[in-house]
């Protein structure tokens, strides 16, 4: 995984339970945390990353990589430059994910392997099939959370059909207005 998570991941940390929280979810994983931008590093890091946040804060594992993915999407795009500034909305936004927004991280992050979106506009919502190796179903989940914030809306994340944790659809609704 690249740096810029572990980055990202620190922040959001940092900003929702103080300066000293970080150094205590590293200790309690047994990780040195040094953290470049452009490095990477083994997924098992930034897992035991939110186990020891789920523990320290006594919050469900999946529960935790919600709350760390819907914080991170408006981070992330701040890191970005213009690019939540091309979109009118969350919806926008999240449908541009696999065409604009991920070959811009491929642009700055060559060895980056963002996750596959498919996307099936239906009279009930917009379904979200999300395909990773990686099998952050629930960080990918607030990740939709967070676009929502991003843009002042209200976005709702229905879980539909997970086969694993590599592949799952959600079914997403977008409403006016910050919940």
């Amino acid at each position: 995984m690249k740096g810029i998570i572990f980055n990202v991941a620190e922040e959001v940390v940092t900003d929702l339970y103080g300066a000293d929280a970080w150094d205590s979810l590293l200790a309690s994983a047994e990780l040195e945390g040094a953290y470049t931008s452009l490095g990477n590093y083994d997924d098992a890091e930034i897992a035991a990353i939110i186990a020891a946040a789920a523990v320290l804060l006594d919050v469900g594992l999946d529960e935790t990589w919600r709350i760390v993915g819907r914080h991170m999407l408006p981070l992330l795009a701040q890191r970005i430059p213009n690019i939540a500034g091309q979109y009118d909305d969350a919806e926008q936004f999240l449908l541009s994910v696999n065409d604009i927004i991920h070959p811009e991280v491929k642009l700055l992050y060559p060895d980056s392997i963002p996750p596959v979106f498919e996307f099936t506009d239906t009279d009930a919502g917009l379904l979200v099939r999300y395909q990773s190796d990686r099998g952050l179903t629930t960080l990918a989940e607030g990740l939709i959370l967070g676009c929502g914030d991003l843009f002042g809306e209200t976005v709702t994340v229905e879980t539909m059909n997970c086969d694993s944790s590599t592949d799952c659809t959600f079914r997403v609704s977008f409403s006016d207005g910050q919940a």
